[in-house]
């Protein structure tokens, strides 16, 4: 293996730890932050004012926050110390990311969405709350009688409250509804967990017990689901001597710091990844006794691999196979104890399904499946109903109506329509079609999760847009009622989930607001309640306030809000559970083959691919470079920004420009990374300014000219440009290059696009 992909210039793993520790190491690993305000720092003086506590939901996983309040103003949030998601367990460190800071100014910003709108004769004024709820009851009302309330589209990706889906769905009876999960962030990946029998959440593994970890299309050091995870690798690596491997096109702080970097070409995992198991088979190193009692499927997929050797694979994915054979070997020698984790990385992309399907194989191939330190089945935490709790019966209104994209004949030709009931991609042609007319988008942004000119287009012929909001953007400046939300610390919280720093426990985490809502907000369970009541449905919310909500949640654990969040720490660990929890379900297999799920099966045929894992090349769904765009582009993401919502915060803006060298310009957008090679061919140099085009769409952005990225790969952070949160809408609305492309399982987005790039002569 290549010494230079070990001992690439800057901070290795081993010094990492050696000067560090492992706590500290995350911290600098992610930029995290922890202690005292700055003021207090410098002065050494003792924090005088309030303590609260919060969770963090820039990024929705909930880290926990200390939150130091003085004269009603949040001065400064840390971590909370052994937090389910901040830390990597009982007696570790909390921390909280850069994207988790800005909470702070973002709560008090002076450039939020300070009161409500109501768009009449064309043009927002500014309402009361009364007036907004009654404006949008009356709109509603008008919108079913003309349209129908099946189609409006319910879009509440970020609500902090559960009620959303009672207000839509329940009463007023649309099946429309799309969030982030499956349609725009790694609906591949979770969609075939679930069919294979682990779970959508296959993508964590038992970070700390591992003894050999596989970041695929990952940087968990740097864009991690809670900071349990980089942490939970920092412990195995020093804990168990870990080896650690990041298979990415591009040179990320995880490869940094990694035994081994795998530098793929793009588009290829699934070639990797049946290449991994052909040696595995021919070698005997997989697990025969789970093989033959566990799975389903087996044969199909010895087949599948039976001639995908290392060799082959190298041609396809710009591999050696010496490297290949190495990984694959030393992955299932450590199993049980070895993880992969996967996520966006190998989820957004055409042949993304298959990609999932070959990855998630490997798991049952060595049998690592719910064992200490590989692939965990993680528990959620029950919760009871509040509905249930307060004796409230609920209507369901939207029984008995099918989504549009199940419904009509114009989409016949979408093998997704079998599998989900709307794709992001897709909702612009139903608009066109008149099958979605409106939409509730609740802190949500799908301007920038695909085909971004086609949802422009579509947001203002829609006759109806509710934009609840902390910022303007290409959603709330086109709505026509426009309801300011309060920022997580002016609201009460509860959150849970299930993986997490504790491999064997469910918990909840839980915060009071730290400070009342600024200007005039409310909070996103008040909005909700709001419209209700306008619209005549206050009988089916009893509750005073989102606190007596949540305590009826919490009464099946027999805690409430103020005990959870009232001690030295806000949160709670509950129910055990073991591993091999498939022992229990005699039923229980591994699917390799998905011949027998008939939805997949059904969608399958109509896409051309087979059941069993296979590999299906770059181009069979999505773009393909040919001589007019001969680079390929990505969108990623950085530490300093969560799904659009932070990019408007100049304190984070400052520290990317910093990153790149380039704080010394005026400019704040997002920078185009390209490989020197392709640079020098074009005449770029960084801080160029550059067009990026694609067949559908051009953008103009500065350049960075680095080795980050393999040559013929261009990429840059997402969430920027036009429809973004920014005031001024600086840098490259990355989906504005992007039309359909898309899996054609999931219809997850497929954000790799065909591009050529060009220098504008500007700076």
């Amino acid at each position: 293996m290549s010494d230079s992909w070990r001992d690439d210039a800057g901070l290795t793993r081993r010094t990492l730890l050696k000067t560090t520790g492992v706590v500290a190491g995350a911290a600098g690993l992610g930029g995290c932050l922890s202690g005292r305000s700055p003021a207090d720092a410098a002065t050494g003086a003792a924090f005088k004012g309030e303590t609260a506590f919060g969770n963090c939901w820039i990024c929705y996983h909930n880290c926990g926050q200390q939150v130091r309040v003085r004269d009603d103003t949040v001065v400064d949030v840390t971590g909370v110390d052994g937090h389910p998601r901040g830390s990597a367990g009982a007696g570790r460190n909390g921390t909280v990311c850069p994207k988790g800071q800005t909470q702070v100014d973002k709560t008090h910003d002076p450039e939020r969405i300070k009161r409500p709108y109501v768009r009449e004769d064309g043009e927002l004024r500014a309402a009361t709350w009364d007036e907004a709820f009654e404006y949008a009851a009356q709109r509603l009302q008008a919108f079913d009688e003309e349209h129908g309330a099946e189609t409006f589209l319910d879009a509440t990706s970020w609500a902090e409250t559960p009620i959303t889906t009672q207000l839509w769905r329940n009463l007023y009876g649309t099946p429309e509804r799309i969030s982030r999960g499956v349609h725009v962030c790694a609906g591949p990946t979770f969609v075939a967990g679930g069919m294979m029998g682990v779970g959508s959440n296959s993508r964590v593994p038992d970070y700390q017990n591992a003894e050999y970890l596989i970041m695929w299309g990952r940087n968990v050091f740097e864009s991690f689901a809670g900071q349990f995870e980089a942490k939970g690798v920092l412990e195995a690596l020093e804990n168990n001597g870990a080896t650690l491997v990041t298979i990415d096109p591009q040179h990320t702080e995880t490869a940094q710091k990694s035994d081994v970097w795998l530098p793929i070409e793009p588009r290829t995992d699934g070639a990797l990844a049946l290449a991994m198991a052909n040696v595995i088979v021919e070698e005997g190193l997989y697990d025969e006794t789970f093989v033959e009692e566990r799975t389903y499927g087996f044969d199909a997929y010895r087949e599948a691999v039976e001639d995908k050797t290392p060799e082959w694979a190298a041609e396809i994915t710009g591999l050696d196979p010496g490297d290949i054979r190495e990984v694959a070997v030393g992955f299932a020698e450590a199993a049980p104890s070895a993880g992969i984790s996967v996520w966006t990385g190998t989820a957004q992309v055409g042949n993304g399904w298959k990609a999932a399907q070959n990855i998630i194989a490997l798991n049952g191939l060595v049998g690592n499946v719910d064992r200490p330190g590989g692939l965990r089945m993680w528990q959620g935490t029950p919760l009871a109903d509040p509905f249930e709790v307060r004796g409230v019966d609920l209507p369901n209104n939207a029984a008995g109506k099918t989504p549009a994209l199940q419904r009509y004949d114009e989409y016949a030709d979408y093998p997704v329509r079998h599998l989900v009931g709307i794709a992001h991609n897709l909702v612009p042609e139903m608009v066109e079609n008149g099958h979605i007319n409106g939409i509730y988008c609740h802190h949500d942004m799908p301007l920038k999760d695909g085909n971004a000119e086609a949802w422009l287009a579509a947001i203002e012929e829609m006759d109806l847009v509710i934009a609840v909001d902390v910022y303007w953007n290409g959603v709330s400046r086109n709505a026509d009622v426009v309801l300011p939300e309060a920022t997580q610390l002016e609201k009460d919280t509860l959150g849970t989930g299930s993986w997490s720093a504790y491999n064997d426990r469910q918990w909840v985490t839980g915060s009071k607001a730290a400070v009342d809502p600024q200007f005039d907000t409310k909070p996103d369970f008040d909005i909700v309640v709001g419209i209700a009541e306008a619209m005549g449905w206050g009988e089916y919310f009893p509750w005073d306030s989102h606190e007596e909500f949540i305590d009826d949640q919490l009464s099946v654990h027999d805690l409430t809000l103020a005990e959870v969040s009232g001690g030295d720490r806000n949160y709670e660990l509950l129910g055990e559970y073991g591993y091999e929890q498939w022992t229990d379900d005699e039923g229980w297999v591994f699917r390799f083959d998905l011949d027998e799920v008939p939805a997949f099966a059904q969608a399958a045929e109509e896409a051309g691919m087979d059941t069993a894992p296979e590999w299906v090349p770059p181009g069979t769904y999505g773009d393909e470079t040919d001589e007019e765009y001969p680079l390929e582009f990505y969108d990623t993401r950085a530490v300093f920004f969560s799904h659009g919502s932070t990019q408007a915060r100049p304190r984070s803006r400052e520290a990317y420009a910093r990153r790149h060298d380039l704080a010394d310009r005026d400019y704040r957008g997002n920078y185009l990374v390209i490989n020197p090679r392709d640079a020098a061919e074009r005449g770029i140099e960084t801080g160029d300014m550059v067009a990026v085009e694609s067949a559908t769409g051009r953008g103009e952005l500065m350049a960075y000219v680095s080795e980050r990225t393999r040559p013929g790969f261009v990429t840059t952070e997402y969430g920027f440009g036009e429809g973004s949160t920014q005031p001024d809408e600086e840098g490259l609305n990355s989906m504005r290059l992007h039309d359909t492309q898309m899996d054609p399982i999931t219809g997850q987005p497929d954000r790799h696009l065909a591009v050529d790039v060009s220098p504008t002569g500007g700076e």
